[in-house]
């Protein structure tokens, strides 16, 4: 009895340790995926960020032209209404109003899907191709993650981040007046990688309003210094 005890006891603690080491494999891999994402969050968003409002005016309305004009020669009109005066003296607030932007401390706030998910079969090969490679992919379909606000960083000190729960679903989001600005609202998919964790793919949206915002399909690669940076952005949608 006390041999088929023992027998058991040790069972035991074999299974929880090769348990234990198990989720340590699991959990470097998930902890590695995070520190990359973080790094490199700056470089991305130096990329995709844009605040619309420094957005030149655009040209004016259909409506603003002469019918038959509009019909047969529009760039002919277009052409001359950046002669006109009401086009200098749009510029003129526009040049204003960018200073004016420019100049004010208030913070900008990018709202955050509050998790990593996901990932599309389609970037395994686009991986692949992208940076010639034929080894296999390193990834963890099943460990998504939520997002710490706190280690997202910004080279634009006025750039704060909330999370997208915070805020009402849907089209909602945007039809609601804030006490704040909102420049977009931006998520982002799981990183994968290849074998040797130097190469890597990731997808990123970037929403400034309804049917307004893009895609971007983004290469990372580790440098000869150890240091995680853009290869490429390439556009995927646009609305």
């Amino acid at each position: 009895m006390r041999k088929t005890l023992s027998s058991i006891f040790i069972v035991s603690i074999l299974t929880l340790f090769f348990w234990n080491c198990r989720e340590e494999k699991v959990l470097s891999k998930i902890e590695f995926e995070k520190a990359v994402f973080y790094e490199i969050f700056p470089a991305i968003l130096d990329s995709i960020y844009y605040d619309k409002r420094l957005s030149p005016p655009p040209p004016p309305p259909p409506e603003f032209f002469e019918k038959e004009e509009y019909k047969n020669n529009l760039d002919k009109a277009i052409k001359d209404y950046f002669a006109t005066d009401k086009f200098k003296n749009d510029q003129k607030k526009w040049e204003r109003k960018k200073d004016s932007l420019k100049r004010d401390i208030s913070p900008i706030y990018l709202v955050v899907s509050d998790s990593v998910i996901g990932f599309e079969q389609e970037d395994s090969n686009k991986l692949s191709e992208h940076f010639k490679i034929q080894d296999s992919i390193n990834i963890n379909p099943e460990q998504d993650y939520r997002i710490d606000l706190n280690k997202l960083k910004s080279n634009n000190e006025k750039i704060k981040f909330k999370y997208r729960s915070e805020f009402p679903k849907g089209r909602e989001f945007w039809r609601t007046e804030y006490d704040y600005f909102i420049a977009a609202n931006i998520g982002f998919s799981r990183i994968i990688f290849d074998q040797t964790k130097s190469f890597g793919v990731l997808n990123g949206g970037y929403t400034m309003g309804i049917l307004n915002g893009s895609g971007f399909r983004i290469f990372i690669k580790k440098n000869e210094r150890g240091k995680w940076i853009i290869d490429e952005i390439v556009g995927t949608w646009i609305s």
